[in-house]
């Protein structure tokens, strides 16, 4: 009877060990002077969040398709700040990161 209990627990953190690790994303695209999100941005970044409010959650923010580096950053921490705005309204922490090799005007938000 023991050795049973043994094989079903066994199996079952064989089972959870070996679940696969099932990532989300959603991707944005911007023109490269837009800083602010538009509405449709902005309901489909609520959307991700209120579907993964406890997932660890990344931003990655490519480049403005700016001829100016300097300028392209700058255009890049805007877009940033404007999606921390809506991550701080709902309480969700997120890692921030700047992707300089993304495809430029491109935002993705991954969840783990």
């Amino acid at each position: 009877m023991k050795w049973i209990g043994y094989v079903i627990l066994t199996s079952f953190l064989w089972g959870c060990a070996s679940s696969p690790q099932t990532s989300q994303e959603l991707e944005l695209f911007f023109s490269p002077e837009q800083i602010s999100l538009t509405a449709e941005q902005t309901r489909k970044i609520n959307f991700f969040l209120d579907n993964n409010p406890y997932n660890q959650l990344t931003v990655y923010v490519g480049p403005a398709n700016l001829d100016d580096k300097f300028n392209a950053l700058l255009q890049s921490q805007k877009r940033i700040k404007a999606v921390n705005k809506l991550s701080q309204i709902k309480d969700i922490p997120m890692r921030l990161e700047f992707a300089p090799q993304q495809a430029a005007d491109t935002l993705l938000i991954q969840s783990q």
